[in-house]
């Protein structure tokens, strides 16, 4: 099945392969500012743990002002989705020591850990998403569980997902099974904490399962969720060029959930996404690919009318942590934004109010755009050139309105490259604050602003 994305061009070539870059190629984008595609949401932007993490004390702290500022460089309310592979292996005992541990051992958590945890998302001002333990666990620990939680989240907490990846959990052997395991969890937890709300189903990849759940519980589920990687770690096409070039099954997916949450009345989140599973791939998910694949990855999820995306980070079910981390933490602890971070900022400048239309003269780069408008503030249009070889010229008409355009550049030394990755001409600093050093004003001719997007680059152009 092929979907073409309503009224926003995105022509992707198979990648050249001439050692010496070609004649820029022209392209020109036409931005329609009146005519709003979807809007993106105030907490788009998320961030996806194991509950290992918060078993480590002091990282989910009040205390972890880096941390705290590295989220709120991103935004001032995001969703934290904590779970994965490790909810379905935790426990909670109030009064205990909390461990993380690596599958199949169990991780405990207790009460003062899930206390930290709400001061640390109340510093940040964003919510978060708890995974409860359905693939080793029972309804009433569920419900203990989701008590507790509540209590230290309070206003903090968005919803409770009932077990991780529930389509690959061998005690279900089909989608029935499952559901009705999933209601009975629920009845248990909505008798201890009856305002509870629900999300779900956390599917991995089989998108029957979410589309059937959109349609028995979407009157009482806040939003839809579902799994995506472009593939497993240790498969030999886990290389740049597959990360960066397209991925038409996954288009088709995105189509069924956007139509899925249309016909249901629900929203849909991709709330676990990264590049490669098994902790991402060496000199691959660690980057400046990544970053290119991660800002276009959030658009294209925003222009299937998604509502959000949680990049995973941090430790991961195996004990280490991911090479696709956005959020990099050595074994003293200290915090390092990776090449993805850079990805994920870009969108926090341009992804922001209301989608709307463009459409671009016909390319064979590997190249998309997007555009952005909010109420009362400039057109934003978005240009990630993921071709590793040729650059363009862009040639966007200014739309009605508009009489300038400056540009914010998102680059590195080379793709494969992992550090020397700038936003603007400026990296994040040590504190985790990050403010743009160059802005570039584009030349105006003819009522048309244009310049060159080199290979391997991104590039925010603000029109105003």
């Amino acid at each position: 099945m092929k979907f073409i994305l309503p009224a926003i061009v995105a022509s992707i070539a198979t990648f050249a392969s001439a050692q010496q870059p070609k004649p820029l190629d022209a392209i020109r984008i036409q931005v329609e500012p009146r005519v709003v595609l979807h809007t993106i949401a105030d907490d788009f932007i998320g961030f996806g743990y194991e509950t290992s993490a918060v078993a480590r004390e002091g990282f989910f702290s009040a205390e972890n002002t880096h941390l705290i500022q590295l989220y709120r460089a991103l935004a001032s309310s995001g969703l934290v989705r904590i779970g994965g592979s490790i909810g379905d292996h935790t426990r909670y005992e109030p009064d205990g020591k909390p461990a993380a541990h690596a599958m199949p051992e169990t991780t405990v958590i207790n009460r003062a850990v899930l206390t930290d945890l709400g001061a640390f998302l109340r510093a940040t001002g964003w919510k978060a998403m708890w995974t409860l333990n359905l693939g080793a666990g029972s309804k009433d620990e569920a419900a203990r569980e989701a008590l507790a939680v509540d209590a230290a989240l309070g206003d903090r907490l968005h919803s409770f997902e009932i077990g991780n990846e529930v389509d690959l959990l061998k005690r279900f052997d089909g989608y029935a099974s499952y559901h009705t395991a999933y209601l009975d969890y629920k009845a248990a937890v909505r008798a201890a904490l009856p305002e509870a709300a629900f999300s779900g189903p956390d599917a991995a990849g089989n998108v029957e399962w979410s589309l059937a759940f959109a349609q028995s519980e979407s009157k009482d589920m806040k939003l839809l969720i579902h799994h995506y990687y472009r593939g497993g770690a240790k498969s030999p096409q886990a290389t740049i060029e597959t990360l960066l070039g397209p991925h038409p099954e996954w288009e088709a997916k995105l189509g069924r959930l956007r139509e899925a949450s249309a016909a249901n009345g629900v929203s849909f989140r991709i709330n676990e996404v990264n590049s490669f599973f098994g902790g991402g791939k060496p000199d691959v998910s660690d980057t400046f690919a990544s970053a290119l694949w991660c800002l276009d990855y959030m658009f294209r999820v925003a222009a299937h009318g998604g509502v959000g995306v949680n990049m995973e980070t941090d430790v991961n079910q195996l004990g280490f942590v991911s090479h696709y981390s956005p959020i990099f933490r050595d074994e003293s602890g200290a915090l390092n934004p990776r090449p993805e971070y850079y990805g994920m900022l870009a969108f926090s400048l341009a992804g922001k109010g209301s989608l709307i239309k463009l459409t671009t003269s016909e390319h064979a780069l590997n190249l998309t755009a997007y555009a952005t408008k909010t109420s009362d503030g400039p057109v934003w249009v978005t240009i990630v050139n993921k071709d590793l070889v040729r650059a363009a010229t862009i040639e966007i008409p200014l739309p009605d309105g508009c009489t300038a355009a400056e540009a914010l550049r998102l680059t590195a030394p080379a793709a494969q490259s992992k550090t020397g990755v700038t936003l603007g001409g400026a990296q994040v600093g040590a504190d985790g604050a990050w403010s743009p050093r160059d802005s570039e004003n584009i030349s105006i001719a003819g009522h048309t602003a244009s310049l060159p997007v080199p290979a391997a680059s991104a590039v925010l152009v603000r029109l105003r």
